[in-house]
């Protein structure tokens, strides 16, 4: 007789142990597929995700109780709906088109990182850090995203080398943005974490550049002196300026891990706050699709498998699902291969069918030369003569300009 039993989310209790959520993984944002139920907070947590139905094996934990012992049964909840980006970017009305935003999203982020670049400078030279400065450049930042999260984030992802520092404290910023909007927090707490992304590698400027941008391995020495950088940072800032406590929990947790492996004080699990779990997120992430003089940059499609893969590990498990329908499985920007043989750049996401992006398709691979831009919806089932994405590609590979082929 099989131990595994289907039960409805009303009847999961403290003790079960869940072996199927009979729902796919992008459609909820609950990592582990067999786990233990903690308590009534749990349960309630698979509800708000939409969870309707579930297995338990009632060998490794509690069954249904006999009749006799339930209490009187309560009116059925109905299930919270699952919150996304989509969600939530519906309820606050139209956006305007990636094109318009973009070039809004091109001046905010000259603008911002002038301002970062002035204070990374301040910081060096020993002067005052006003931190307040960046205040109103969060809140363009913030209104931006809500106009449409397709044309800041990725726009930020394309960096100059020469400006790394300053120009990846303000892509991390956007993408703690997107992703708070996601997880729901209000609008102020969203502010105050996009604020100490903004200054959390302040403390780079204590260091020697040349150690920061080492082509080769660090030794240990040289890996403690930049692991200094945090609390280097910290130590400015409070001298200087006055953040909120969100903040200054993204300036010193951005490099905690889940697992308790980080630094600098080998915090793990819930112990790092929410703030500090995303900033360690978003900022892997960016730096992982950013070039550096040590590694050419990944593609946002593979930087995101592997975020995924040390989900568990090394980030919240939670958070890093939450992070990849904010960005898309194929971001926007992302160039992929087609069923076809074409290559296309994702221009939009399709955040209610994540796999199936709208595309732009620019060049034919097997005959190695470019045709007629043509944009295509990839979720629709009429007129799409390309087929779906194979997998993720590389501007440098095909010799392909990836600033000229960003959606505009």
């Amino acid at each position: 007789m099989s131990s595994i039993r289907k039960i409805t989310i009303d009847q999961l209790q403290p003790g079960m142990y869940v072996v199927d959520l009979h729902r796919r993984w992008l459609d909820h944002n609950i990592w582990r597929r067999r786990f233990m139920v903690r308590d009534a907070a749990h349960v309630d947590t698979l509800r708000r995700e939409g969870i309707q139905e579930i297995s338990i094996d009632i060998e490794k934990g509690d069954d249904i109780p006999s009749p006799r012992l339930l209490h009187p049964p309560m009116p059925p909840r109905a299930p919270s709906p699952v919150r996304s980006l989509a969600d939530h970017f519906r309820a606050i009305g139209p956006k305007v088109t990636v094109g318009e935003e973009r070039r809004r999203a091109a001046r905010l982020l000259s603008d911002a990182t002038i301002v970062v670049t002035d204070m990374m400078y301040c910081a060096q030279a020993g002067g005052e850090v006003d931190a307040a400065l960046l205040e109103p450049l969060v809140q363009r930042m913030m209104s931006s995203v809500q106009r449409n999260p397709d044309a800041l984030v990725p726009l930020a992802r394309l960096k100059q080398m020469d400006s790394y520092a300053n120009e990846h404290a303000v892509a991390t910023a956007a993408l703690i943005i997107a992703l708070g909007h996601q997880q729901g927090l209000p609008e102020p707490e969203i502010e105050k974490l996009a604020l100490g992304t903004m200054v959390k590698d302040i403390g780079h400027a204590a260091l020697d550049a040349k150690l920061v941008d080492k082509p080769g391995a660090l030794s240990l020495q040289e890996f403690s002196v930049v692991q200094s950088h945090v609390e280097e940072g910290l130590a400015v800032l409070e001298a200087t300026s006055r953040l909120p406590d969100a903040a200054v929990s993204v300036v010193l947790e951005h490099h905690e891990r889940y697992n308790g492996l980080g630094y600098p004080y080998r915090m793990a699990g819930d112990e790092i706050t929410l703030g500090g779990r995303m900033a360690a997120i978003v900022d892997t992430y960016d730096a992982m699709t950013s070039d550096r003089p040590y590694r050419p940059a990944l593609s946002p499609a593979l930087a995101l498998r592997q975020l995924y893969a040390q989900g568990g590990s090394d980030f919240d498990p939670m958070l890093v699902a939450s992070f990849v329908k904010t960005v898309g499985v194929y971001p926007v920007g992302t160039l992929v291969l087609l069923e076809s043989g074409h290559l296309a750049v994702v221009d939009e996401i399709n955040h209610e069918h994540l796999l199936s992006p709208i595309v732009r398709v620019i060049y034919h691979a097997g005959r190695s030369q470019y045709v007629t831009p043509q944009v295509v919806d990839l979720s629709r089932k009429v007129g799409n003569h390309y087929g779906q994405i194979v997998r993720a590609e590389t501007f440098e590979r095909w010799g392909l300009s990836a600033v000229r082929w960003q959606p505009v």
